[in-house]
């Protein structure tokens, strides 16, 4: 009989202490999910006018840290003016979030919006538990609009406050990775005609980067650059984009802290990101 018992304690303890490790593979976790522009206030089954003819990104990538620049150019194939409420997803935002292995974003930061050229201060709104930087705009039928977003994200997938505040925790080193959420575009109407990723590596990350891991394979890598390039697409989630890398004692110090992350992005890394994608551009 204290046998018996003695097993089965055994089972109860081994039970507890191996639980955890058992379920960690099913909890949710949390990753940089880099946005494209939403319609918050959407209706289901309603099918927008919108059309997102054309969309572009450039992202500088840091230890810790991706810098995002994007354009999107949207034509208003209905007859009649819509007034339009775009929001960028932030903390909050899922990707398979509710299931096993879904991931939830851990937010962005330092957002900016421009509409044809002119900066728009965003309205932060949480809703439903995600947190949405949202602007209202006009566009009139059989006409586009271009709308502009610049932001970063915290990409280290340990946990840390995704607030840059005064803290002064260091960022362990360890994995890295960010996704872009490009399969969401398939809700505007009828297919994207042009849609270019160009990501630069800055700071060695190059080194450091996960191919096995990296996806789409659909990419081209020059020098430090990738570059994934799409014609008359309907993005699914096979498209969205998946860059892991790891981070080393080699990181420069000055980004090791969400406060210095932030300083750096946006007094250095916004500015050098703008030149270099007026630079790609340029006619």
């Amino acid at each position: 009989m204290h046998t018996l018992f003695r097993y089965c304690l055994i089972i109860l303890i081994l039970f507890f202490i191996l639980t955890p490790k058992l379920l960690y593979g099913q909890q949710t976790g949390y990753l940089a999910i880099i946005p494209t522009f939403h319609d918050r206030l959407g209706t289901p089954g309603y099918e927008s006018p919108l059309q997102l003819k054309q969309q572009r990104f450039v992202l500088f990538v840091y230890p810790n840290a991706v810098a995002v620049y994007c354009e999107a150019d949207f034509f208003n194939s209905g007859s009649d003016t819509i007034n339009m409420e775009l929001s960028l997803p932030s903390t909050g935002h899922d990707e398979n979030g509710d299931e096993p292995f879904g991931r939830i974003s851990n937010g962005i930061l330092s957002v900016q919006l421009w509409v044809e050229d002119e900066q728009v201060e965003p309205q932060i709104i949480n809703d439903r538990n995600t947190e949405w930087y949202t602007i209202q705009t006009q566009f009139e039928p059989d006409k586009i609009r271009e709308v502009k977003a610049l932001f970063w994200a915290q990409t280290s997938l340990t946990n840390v406050d995704s607030l840059p505040g005064l803290d002064t925790t260091i960022i362990k080193d360890g994995k890295c990775a960010f996704l872009v959420n490009l399969a969401h575009m398939a809700i505007w109407k009828d297919v994207i005609e042009s849609l270019d990723v160009i990501t630069v590596l800055k700071d060695g990350v190059l080194q450091n980067l996960d191919t096995t891991n990296l996806a789409p394979l659909t990419y081209e890598l020059e020098d430090s650059t990738l570059v994934w390039s799409y014609a008359d697409i309907e993005p699914t989630e096979d498209d969205n984009i998946y860059v892991p890398y790891t981070v080393s004692g080699e990181q420069n110090s000055r980004y090791n802290t969400m406060a210095k992350l932030s300083e750096f992005i946006v007094k250095n890394a916004y500015d050098q990101l703008l030149s270099y994608y007026d630079q790609l551009y340029e006619e």
